[in-house]
């Protein structure tokens, strides 16, 4: 055999026979030995060992004829509107304290220890939820996170909270409207005698906030109510926090109401042109493009409502009718200025355009270039002027359209024909005066019932 390894044998089993001799005692006595501790128990561990060893976390911590008072309150976090869900989700802070019998103990006991932390899963918790939440069958809304535990049985729990819900959304002043929603939070299977919430006086903070680009919140409004149905004498408990939150409209303004002036704008101007522009009937289909692809922006932005249909979609609506209404009198005012009429204006109603009721209205120059023509005083470049629209029609004299190239080589014997054609132009500026100050009043009554 080798003697290098009897050698290292021999090492090898001196260090054992060493301590089976210095076990041995006098008398022949052994003492244990002396091994280090493989377990360094803390206060902490001990602690927790001797409250949650026979501790049941299904079982409210308190006898059965006792109530257990939950201090409830909120620190908002982030809030998000969804107006074609009618969806708001609130991102919180959930801060809950109660007293649990279970969980007191003497800090003298355990070497000064006054508060333990415990996770979540670990002792009973109230089961508050959210009643009017939109997540289905989803009822949990807080975090896993852990507990403060005091040797007085006080248990603080402040969780991250994520809630959903639905909201009655009033859009009618949209987008300058207000929304107020409600939180409703309650206790799922213990009535008010076993679970009683209750609300802290300190008011709402608002320091955590991250600010939302679209919403402001204006302020959140705390109520307990108290429920009493025909089906038990329990009373049922539960709190609500009403968040109310206004639109910030700034972009609103550029994208939405500035537009509108140009619209009232190329209205109105359509009443301005002369009765016999053509281009009346062109300015008032271009404005009435315009208006219906608003009206499509808005199917996109809003959603669908039953009731409360936002102002300023009926300002629009009604925008859309008026400009239909304009094309229809513009293509009226220019079939009364543009055709060959065989009858004279009713006196009754010249007389009356002619007056002080027509200076009213603006028609001053018209009336002038009637009064010309019936006393035979209006040519040269005036009378060229007037006619400065020829017809597109070059068959004119199959046509029921006066025509205008003919008429300025006419003998001075068709004169009262030329006295016809001014009146009738006369009516038509009259037709166009009125629609411009029926139009400048209903546009006025619009505006300010939006306002």
């Amino acid at each position: 055999m080798d003697p290098r390894f009897l050698i290292s044998l021999l090492c090898l089993l001196a260090p054992s026979a060493m301590s089976e001799a210095e076990d041995v005692r006098p008398g022949g006595a052994t003492t244990e030995p002396s091994f280090p501790a493989k377990w360094n128990a803390t206060w902490t561990d001990r602690l927790k060992k001797d409250l949650l060893t026979s501790y049941d976390k299904f079982a409210r911590p308190a006898e059965h004829t006792n109530t257990t008072v939950v201090n409830i309150d909120l620190t908002l976090r982030h809030v998000e509107m969804d107006e074609l869900k009618a969806l708001m989700t609130v991102y919180c802070w959930v801060k809950m304290f109660w007293s649990d019998e279970k969980l007191r103990w003497n800090s003298s006991d355990y070497g000064g220890l006054t508060r333990l932390y415990l996770a979540d899963h670990e002792i009973w918790q109230p089961d508050i939820v959210l009643y009017n939440s939109a997540s289905g069958t989803e009822v949990d809304h807080y975090g896993n996170t852990h507990s403060i535990v005091h040797e007085d049985g006080t248990v603080l729990w402040v969780p991250p909270s994520l809630f959903r819900v639905f909201c009655d959304l009033n859009l009618r002043r949209w987008p300058y409207d207000e929304q107020t929603c409600l939180l409703r939070l309650g206790s799922w299977t213990y009535d008010g005698d076993q679970v009683d919430l209750q609300l802290d006086d300190n008011e709402a903070e608002f320091d955590l906030m991250v600010q939302n680009t679209q919403w402001e919140i204006l302020g959140l409004a705390r109520k307990r109510n108290v429920a009493f149905y025909s089906c038990c004498s329990e009373p049922y408990i539960d709190v609500t926090f009403a968040l109310t939150l206004k639109r910030r409209s700034p972009t609103y303004n550029a994208l939405v109401l500035t537009p509108i002036v140009a619209i009232v704008a190329l209205t109105l101007l359509t009443f301005l042109l002369p009765p016999n522009a053509t281009e009346k009937v062109l300015l008032g289909g271009c404005t009435a493009l315009i208006v219906c692809l608003f009206l499509l922006f808005f199917s996109q932005m809003l959603p669908a409502m039953a009731n409360h249909t936002p102002l300023i979609v009926t300002f629009y609506s009604c925008t859309l009718m008026m400009v239909t209404v304009s094309l229809v009198l513009s293509v009226l005012v220019l079939n009364i200025s543009r055709t060959l009429h065989l009858m004279n204006v009713p006196w009754q109603l010249k007389s009356l355009l002619i007056g002080r009721f027509g200076i009213c209205i603006g028609l001053g120059n018209y009336i002038r270039l009637a009064n010309a023509e019936q006393h035979g005083m209006i040519g040269g470049n005036l009378g060229e002027e007037m006619r400065e629209h020829p017809l597109d029609d070059q068959h004119g004299e199959e046509h029921h359209m006066i025509p205008m190239e003919r008429q300025a080589h006419e003998p001075s014997g068709t004169s009262r024909t030329r006295t016809m054609f001014y009146d009738w132009i006369l009516v038509a500026a009259a037709v166009d005066r009125l629609a411009l100050l029926l139009y400048c009043l209903l546009f006025i009554v619009l505006a300010a019932a939006y306002i």
